[in-house]
């Protein structure tokens, strides 16, 4: 039997949904989705080029270096790409000093994250690549994502949710420029992919760096206190390591297996995030909208429940579709199949993940955040080591769907032991 507060809700929901007219936020959602779905054809071909060009297992070691990078991605932004979404939403016209702040420290913290990285990445994986494009690689990725999304969460929080895609995709064409220019004019290689990748983030890292300082001429005087900026991102770091280790921890397992079989599932994945795309425009466009809200529980209930059917329904479809794949990534890649179907509910788990997410942290209660994303993490390394050794990739879809769960269980325990449940 439901509770008292979700029963007294439903019938508020239902009510809503009759008079729910999405005006602004659907218009800015299909403008974002537009960008984004430029930033997933660029992405289905850089992933279809590579694993044509590399093979299954070339493609498997390639992102499974790139899968150890993103571990390190969030922990070098310091978590200060949520603080600038969520206070300038806020408050536009403290933007510069807290951009300014924010890359006081994502300078050195990005410098110990990466080289961290390096160590990790030379030390856990299998050999096959040279060290010095494996470091390339690892240090480019780290510093051009966190830069990359410091800067885009800038334009989210003063809606323009255009330019937010447009910096995200600007990264992914950087690479895909880089990749064609280096086919042409030398044969693939490992290593010599390694090389490209990191020199496109590099100069797209740089330009976009530049454009931000002509456009909002961030603070340089020590304007905005660092520590208690660096307190209050921890929250969103442990976050943003915890989805990373749920989506990535399982590539470096799965390499223990074979290059080819992390290859194949990471294949799978991407096929899930593409084709949840338009999901994550609309939710994207929508998280500046709720905070700046002076009351966001009406909206978040409505969208949410929306969002969840959409993403049940794209399920259906990504199931249909999956014995496709392999046609496109070439041989090698037929595991896959089975590994799309299995992962086509996933966006639905997601969606709901994404509003208890928000729930906690437009209430300023990142605490219980922060310790519902470290049991999550630590339940995705525990489940992946555990699950994957006994029953490889199926092991590995497993403990995706385990860690979701324990994150969202984690945290719906928290709020009823604390009793501080402020909108259900």
């Amino acid at each position: 039997m439901l509770n008292r507060p979700l029963a007294q809700a439903a019938p508020r929901l239902a009510r809503s949904l009759l008079r729910w007219r999405p005006g602004d936020y659907l218009h800015a959602s299909a403008g974002l989705f537009v960008w984004l779905l430029f930033r997933a054809a660029g992405q289905a071909v850089l992933v279809i080029a590579l694993a044509r060009l590399l093979g299954a297992a070339g493609y498997g070691h390639f992102i499974t270096v790139l899968a150890v990078a993103t571990f390190f991605t969030p922990l070098a932004g310091l978590g200060l790409q949520g603080i600038l979404l969520r206070d300038g939403a806020r408050n536009p016209q403290g933007i510069p000093r807290q951009l300014g702040a924010a890359l006081r420290l994502w300078w050195p913290s990005t410098a110990w994250f990466g080289a961290i990285g390096v160590v990790v990445a030379l030390l856990a994986l299998p050999h096959g690549a040279q060290a010095s494009a494996v470091a390339a690689l690892v240090l480019a990725e780290v510093g051009s994502s966190s830069l990359v999304e410091l800067l885009a969460r800038v334009h989210q929080a003063l809606h323009r949710t255009h330019r937010y895609g447009a910096i995200l995709t600007g990264l992914v064409l950087a690479r895909l420029v880089a990749l064609a220019a280096y086919a042409l004019l030398a044969r693939p290689s490992l290593s010599g992919w390694m090389w490209a990748y990191a020199a496109s983030s590099l100069v797209y890292m740089g330009w976009l760096l530049a454009h931000a300082q002509r456009e909002f001429k961030p603070a340089r005087t020590p304007s905005v206190p660092v520590w208690p900026l660096v307190r209050e991102g921890l929250p969103f770091a442990l976050g943003a390591l915890s989805l990373r280790l749920q989506a990535e921890f399982n590539k470096p397992v799965l390499a223990q297996l074979g290059f080819a079989v992390a290859g194949n599932f990471n294949a799978a994945q991407r096929a899930v995030d593409i084709a949840g795309l338009p999901l994550l425009a609309m939710q994207e466009a929508l998280w500046a909208r709720l905070y700046a809200s002076a009351d966001p529980k009406r909206r978040m209930l409505i969208t949410a429940a929306i969002l969840v059917l959409l993403a049940l329904c794209g399920g259906v479809v990504l199931y249909m579709l999956a014995p496709l794949l392999p046609l496109l990534l070439g041989p090698g890649f037929e595991p896959t199949v089975h590994l799309l179907q299995w992962l086509a509910w996933l966006p639905a788990v997601q969606v709901m993940r994404n509003f208890v997410n928000f729930q906690a942290l437009a209430t300023y209660r990142t605490h219980l955040l922060t310790t519902a994303y470290f049991t999550a993490g630590i339940a995705s390394i525990i489940f992946n080591l555990l699950l994957i050794s006994s029953y490889g990739p199926a092991g590995a879809v497993s403990a995706v769907y385990l860690t979701e769960f324990t994150g969202i269980i984690t945290f719906a325990a928290l709020q009823r032991l604390t009793h501080k449940v402020a909108w259900l």
